[in-house]
């Protein structure tokens, strides 16, 4: 049967529907690939909380679909069609993240029910080409593969593991607690008068984003510039809320401070001294903007946009 609504998220269980055998008509079809290409563009821009990891993957069944009708190997024979999409299904994860190995990973255990060795290597090299091929673009300007690149110039600390421990622990009681909050939803959704009206609901929904997240300068950045604002090492120099540290140096002597301050730019580094009050008003802004987030992405997902 036809897809009612083939732009509606999330895609990955439609994707693992038709790779087990059911046809979805329609779905994978070209003018499904050119809105859906539009739409992500647009939805990605307009600052709503969400991504375009799961539309990648989508686009990129529905150009090997399209592909496949060129051949008469595989317009005539669905099983070599559905190896053509589990590799084409590793390509979109491995465009988003710039990670082959995390692509081939995703569609064997996420989306495949029918993976040969043969199509995991196929399905390495395609995703491969496509992570060389997205480098050679270099979309980002930054000549980068990833999509979040840090850098680290302070080696950890054993003791470190602790709280990277928490950390973990912490993450996955929230993931719970958003998988759960995120299904309350969708299910108030299909009952609510706002759930009927999917057009007005997205206008809502962006108006309410964007009045609420532009205070908060960790919620109006980018996602590329917030992990960055958080990896990135501290240089004397830098300006961030996050890297006010009280200086320990004799201001005083303002000769020797900058003579100081000069020769340890360069090394980027920061010796240990107490944080200053931008560094506490950044924490009280993180955690604000967490809260925020977990529920502006809450009441995002499941919306009628071409995200993920």
């Amino acid at each position: 049967p036809p897809d009612p609504n083939p732009l509606s998220p999330p895609v990955s269980p439609q994707i693992k529907t038709i790779l087990s055998g059911f046809i979805i008509r329609g779905y994978l079809g070209k003018w499904t690939l050119i809105i859906k290409t539009i739409t992500l563009v647009l939805a990605v821009s307009s600052g709503l909380s969400l991504g375009k990891e799961g539309p990648l993957v989508h686009v990129a069944c529905c150009c090997a679909n399209i592909l496949c009708h060129l051949f008469t190997k595989y317009r005539q024979n669905e099983a070599k069609r559905r190896e053509v999409l589990s590799a084409a299904a590793a390509v979109g994860v491995s465009v988003a993240f710039g990670a082959p190995i995390g692509g081939v990973l995703f569609s064997l255990e996420e989306v495949s029910y029918y993976f040969p060795l043969k199509t995991l290597w196929r399905s390495f090299f395609a995703a491969l080409v496509a992570a060389f091929t997205l480098r050679s673009i270099n979309p980002f300007g930054n000549s980068r593969l990833v999509l979040f690149y840090v850098e680290f110039h302070t080696p950890w600390h054993m003791v470190e593991l602790v709280p990277f421990i928490l950390l973990g622990i912490f993450g996955g009681l929230w993931g719970a607690l958003f998988i759960r909050a995120n299904i309350a939803w969708c299910r108030r959704r299909k009952t609510s008068r706002l759930g009927h009206y999917p057009v007005l609901e997205v206008l809502v929904v962006t108006g309410i984003t964007a009045l609420l997240s532009f205070p908060n300068s960790y919620t109006r950045m980018s996602g590329s510039e917030l992990i960055s604002e958080l990896f990135n090492d501290c240089s004397l120099l830098d300006s961030s809320q996050l890297c006010d540290y009280n200086s320990s140096e004799n201001r005083s002597d303002s000769g020797v401070f900058s003579a100081n301050l000069a020769d340890r730019a360069f090394s980027n580094t920061l010796p240990d001294r107490p944080a200053g009050p931008g560094v506490y008003t950044a924490l009280w802004q993180l955690a604000l903007a967490l809260l925020f987030k977990m529920l502006v992405t809450v009441v995002t997902f499941g919306m009628k946009v071409g995200m993920g």
